[in-house]
């Protein structure tokens, strides 16, 4: 048995108040906009917005009501450290503090952090001043491998990933995605509805497929067409997989 380390992306839920039901209602409508692309994801909770109410939240109820929205609460961030050993006996997971140490090297860093926002937001401005029309984003091209733990979404246009996917990986688009490589993970196209979008890819070894909201898992589908280049459409409310034509 090998246990390493390894840095992974995850949904990370930074609160701005301490009321559980909210919190929890406003996580469902973020889940309700693309439900499959959530299915399961884990999910840490960084505390630093409630730093001067965190002695009364309620990680035990947080923690419950994340479960029942559909997340996997992984662990929390941000916290006193007074509180970690109360925490950690309601179950959470303490992770690495996120917040800067007042060091001359963390002072300069933040300073030539504000600079870079600055600039950034000197180029923002100039594009907002020539804006592109919705209809005219096309396409999202994805160069590198889409790792484990990593969410790719490409919203209001297509995606096309031109290199694999890897599982506990998930894809989304709002239009059709082309995946030129192995296709592991979850990948959801018409993430928003659009029964028109469809999926194609080089080998369909995905965990789960899903169009405007209509899945299955791997484990359901009934294909010979798995490891093999294929396409898959939607005909009404069942998902058709088809040999990719080359």
């Amino acid at each position: 048995m090998k246990l390493k380390g390894e840095m992974s992306m995850l949904n990370v839920l930074h609160l701005e108040d301490i009321d559980v039901a909210a919190i929890c209602s406003e996580l469902q409508s973020k889940k309700d906009e693309a439900p499959q692309f959530f299915i399961q994801s884990p999910i840490v909770v960084d505390c630093e917005g409630v730093d001067d109410q965190i002695k009364n939240l309620d990680f035990s109820a947080l923690k419950k009501g994340i479960e029942e929205v559909g997340f996997i609460p992984v662990g929390v961030r941000n916290i006193p450290e007074s509180m970690s050993i109360s925490i950690t006996k309601q179950g959470w997971a303490v992770m690495r503090e996120h917040k800067a140490s007042n060091s001359k090297e963390n002072i300069k860093e933040q300073t030539q952090t504000q600079a870079d926002v600055a600039n950034c937001k000197k180029d923002v401005a100039e594009v907002l001043a020539h804006p592109v029309p919705v209809a005219e984003i096309k396409s999202v091209t994805v160069s590198r491998p889409v790792r484990s733990g990593q969410q790719v979404y490409a919203a209001q246009s297509d995606m096309t990933v031109l290199a694999p996917t890897s599982a506990g990986s998930e894809v989304m688009a709002d239009g059709s995605i082309h995946i030129y490589g192995p296709l592991r993970g979850r990948v959801l196209a018409g993430a928003r509805g659009n029964e028109d979008a469809r999926i194609f890819c080089q080998s369909l070894q995905a965990e789960l497929i899903a169009i405007a909201g209509r899945y299955q898992l791997l484990d359901e589908l009934d294909t010979k067409l798995i490891g093999k280049p294929a396409m898959i459409r939607l005909d009404g409310e069942k998902l058709i997989i088809e040999p990719l034509l080359a």
